[in-house]
């Protein structure tokens, strides 16, 4: 696209704080979140961080046709014992019952939830240990019980997370909420 979709923004994030960002559809939510994660590049400008460790959720998870342990621990290479994993899973309600045999089950997207997905693509974001975790629409398939479970357990992680949602409402203890707005095709991130 030869339109640029920001001009002249300057946002401070600070550490270990939950931060929202709103804006209406196609608003350019997401392209801030790639361009803070390094995903995407400015054409003009710099994005530091300090920060080495990056995790993104975003609102369909990448789920394989595989073992359960190997979504967990997918694209991560820290030795991670099955313990943890089982501990973390049980945290998350993840399913009734999880026990070693649990993490060999073959699962998909066709036989799991799109809460029992999304709850794995957290699981997955924590196992990696992130000091910066991105949300994007990620809460979106969970019910209001389980999205306070997973902030709940987020919050003991001493993570920062930027946290794009079109329901800013559902989240306690939020730090900063940065809204997108347009004026005359232009777009604006003001700290609200």
């Amino acid at each position: 696209n030869d339109e640029y979709i920001f001009k002249n923004i300057n946002i401070e994030i600070e550490k270990n704080t939950h931060n929202i960002i709103v804006g209406p559809n196609g608003s350019g939510k997401s392209t801030l979140l790639g361009l803070l994660a390094g995903i995407l590049y400015p054409e003009s400008g710099k994005i530091y961080s300090y920060e080495e460790t990056f995790g993104y959720i975003g609102p369909v998870p990448l789920i394989f046709s595989e073992t359960l342990k190997y979504n967990l621990t997918y694209g991560n290479e820290n030795e991670i014992l099955d313990d943890e994993i089982i501990t973390i899973c049980r945290d998350f309600n993840l399913f009734n019952k999880v026990e070693a045999e649990t993490l060999q089950l073959t699962i998909n997207n066709k036989n799991l939830s799109s809460g029992q997905m999304q709850k794995i693509a957290f699981i997955r974001a924590i196992l990696l240990n992130p000091d910066v975790l991105f949300l994007d629409e990620a809460t979106s398939n969970l019910d209001t019980n389980s999205k306070k479970k997973v902030f709940e357990i987020l919050k003991k992680k001493n993570i920062t997370i930027i946290n794009a949602t079109h329901d800013p409402t559902s989240f306690d203890e939020v730090s900063s909420y940065f809204r997108i707005s347009f004026v005359d095709d232009k777009r604006f991130i003001d700290k609200v």
